[in-house]
């Protein structure tokens, strides 16, 4: 009805438009075609550019099912490392804020691990994606209370947490529509209890929940991607055989790649079609992807599982794979990496040890005594281990294909604290041991345990060069590194502490996975054998096999730990452990060829004069005694050796040998 030459809408028309805005369902959630419309990767990516699902047709499917239309809530992927997994995590992170926005958190192992992700991968991707800068601006942006590891939209219908599972407080008092669980193997217990379930909870609050767990798996006891990819639908990425007349689908197995392998001819490496034998190289793989499908092997399971492995990326070479596998055979530390990191497979490491006996027999039948050091035991360290009224010592020799050798071990009897103790210590480290050419070594670096005791440990370290005795001390998380600084720390009076870069932290758990497999060898030559000389008694060798692997429950969580019978000691293990770190400090790990051939020839290769072996000197040294004294009788072959400890040539032999290695 006019009104002064206007016109009055119909308020129930009005009514009626607005309700039928907002009755209009929003449009489906897609994060494939969000991804491929807004995500543009800078300069720092394999792919820069804008986001291309062909590269990562593997990911079509987790993104619909990560989508709020799928009932799934929780999503698990594990695979190999550097497979765009981050990329993958974060399309399903900026999709949700951007078109189904509410609470999301992303969680990493710790708070630093958060810190680096937030200024790394998050922040990029804000910066490079427009959608994303509209909501949350630039990165320097600080409105509305937002840190680096809390972000929340301009128009606050949805934030981002970014949280570490190593902080309980993070994990807290907030209730979680969506959130990424990040590198999930690698959480460790905290304050109060076990992460995960603490993550878990804080989406019970919405029955549409999506929790997406995934991770590179570590070792297969302790590994929660493992353990929750067991419960789930377990689905592997199938691809058609190329071959036009055939097209079986099957999936890539690394055993199928193994069993083509020739390890002189790496580039060589392919696949063969389980169906019709035919030959898959490499150059078939991007085809193969475009017509590849999950398929699941457990489908009744709620929780909705992928396995993704290096062969399926274009960024990998199948020919990298091989050499990465040559490189790693014989090595239990790299086989594990290459297990974790190439297959995307949990470790199955040895939880028991050989039998004592066993080992015992080994040593015994074979020639090498005690005190002598071999051939091949190019580096020379002591592992040492502090006890109430002692200190024990292990010395041990370390080679090439990380083989090494027990040369001797022994006791100092009284306590670290002692002015004998210290006298004793100091003489083992400046005492020379004879090798099988006839030298006399000093030991190259020692490694004494400083978990106890630690200030009377460290005063004795001190006296030392740092170059030739350090402290350490064993940590037994799974995925501790094997040997890493203790910076700083405070002592019980609150004071810092610092330990001039001689402190060190010991993964001792990762350390017995390999030492422990490498005791199962038998060849000399096989890469990492262990070597034992006779005489060391039963002892030693129980005490070496002394810890099995078990299960163990920290506050209402398992937990898989190293433990020893109560009634057993174990300290010739624990003096091996820290002989090895020792040894890795040395290099042992990443020394080349060519290091160990300057090596051989500084201390094994015979000079170009001609100089004799130690034995040839000796056969030279009787002759020349019976020369200059006929009459008398000729030493007795079959006499036992003197102690290695104690055997020093006499005036006359030693005049005698320098005779002889002029002559010679």
């Amino acid at each position: 009805m006019p009104l002064d030459g206007a016109f009055l809408a119909n308020p129930v028309h009005v009514v009626a438009d607005v309700m039928a805005d907002l009755l209009q369902p929003p449009p489906p959630v897609d994060f494939n075609a969000w991804a491929s419309d807004n995500v543009v990767f800078g300069q720092e990516s394999p792919f820069p550019g804008p986001y291309d699902d062909r590269r990562f047709p593997f990911f079509r499917r987790p993104l619909e099912v990560l989508g709020p239309d799928h009932p799934a809530r929780v999503v698990v992927m594990m695979k190999s490392a550097q497979l765009g997994g981050t990329v993958l995590a974060q399309i399903f992170l900026g999709g949700s804020l951007d078109l189904d926005p509410s609470p999301f958190m992303y969680i990493h192992p710790s708070e630093g691990n958060a810190t680096r992700w937030a200024r790394t991968k998050w922040r990029p991707m804000v910066r490079n994606t427009s959608a994303l800068t509209g909501l949350f601006g630039t990165a320097s942006t600080r409105e509305g209370g937002n840190s680096t590891l809390f972000q929340e939209r301009k128009d606050g219908r949805g934030f981002l947490q970014i949280s570490g599972a190593n902080s309980e407080a993070s994990l807290s008092m907030i209730s979680i529509a969506r959130q990424v669980q990040d590198d999930l193997s690698k959480w460790e217990l905290n304050s109060a209890g076990d992460p995960e379930t603490q993550a878990d909870s804080r989406s019970k609050a919405f029955e549409w929940a999506k929790i997406f767990k995934i991770s590179t798996p570590l070792i297969e006891d302790n590994c929660r991607i493992t353990r929750v990819f067991a419960k789930s639908t377990q689905e592997h990425f199938h691809v058609p055989c190329p071959d036009p007349d055939c097209g079986f689908m099957h999936r890539l197995e690394w055993e199928n790649l193994l069993a083509n392998l020739d390890e002189a001819h790496p580039e060589d490496a392919h696949f063969t079609c389980p169906d019709c034998g035919g030959k898959i190289e490499q150059h078939h793989l991007p085809d193969m992807l475009l017509g590849g499908r999950w398929i699941a092997d457990n489908p009744g399971a709620s929780i909705i599982g992928f396995h993704l492995w290096s062969a399926y990326s274009l960024l990998e070479s199948w020919q990298r794979i091989a050499e990465a596998w040559i490189a790693a055979k014989g090595d239990p530390a790299k086989e594990q990496a290459f297990e974790n990191d190439t297959l995307g497979r949990a470790y199955r490491a040895a939880g028991e040890s050989p039998p004592w006996e066993g080992l015992r027999d080994r040593a015994e039948a074979g020639e090498r005594r005690r005190g002598v050091i071999p051939r091949g035991a190019l580096l020379r360290v002591f592992g040492m281990d502090c006890q109430d009224d002692r200190v024990e010592w292990h010395f041990k020799g370390f080679g090439r294909d990380l083989r090494s050798w027990t040369i001797d071990y022994g006791t100092v009897d009284h306590h670290i604290s002692t002015p004998a103790a210290r006298y004793e210590l100091d003489e083992l480290m400046k005492r020379q041991w004879p090798d099988t050419l006839g030298n006399r070594r000093e030991v190259d670096l020692a490694a004494i345990d400083g978990n106890a005791w630690t200030n009377e440990v460290f005063d004795w370290v001190r006296r030392h060069p740092q170059h030739r005795v350090i402290m350490v001390r064993g940590v037994h998380p799974d995925t501790a590194p094997p040997l890493a600084f203790v910076k700083k720390e405070r002592g019980k009076d609150g004071k810092i502490k610092k330990y001039q870069r001689r402190f060190f932290n010991v993964g001792v758990s990762g350390l017995k996975l390999g030492y422990y497999k490498n005791l199962t060898k038998t060849d000399p030559l096989e890469r990492g054998y262990v070597d034992f000389p006779a005489g060391l008694g039963d002892e030693f060798f129980r005490q070496t096999t002394a810890e099995r692997r078990v299960p163990v429950n920290r506050r209402g969580f398992t937990v898989w730990r190293w433990v020893k019978s109560r009634d057993q000691a174990n300290e010739a293990l624990d003096t091996a452990i820290y002989a090895e770190a020792a040894a890795i400090k040395l290099g042992w790990r990443t020394m080349s060829d060519a290091d160990w051939d300057r090596l051989e020839a500084e201390l094994e290769t015979p000079p170009a004069s001609g100089q004799l072996d130690f034995e040839d000197m000796i056969g030279v040294v009787k002759k020349l005694a019976a020369l200059v004294s006929p009459a008398s009788p000729a030493a007795d072959s079959s006499a036992p050796a003197p102690a290695a400890a104690d055997a020093a040539p006499s005036a006359p032999a030693r005049r005698s040998i320098s005779l002889a290695a002029k002559l010679a």
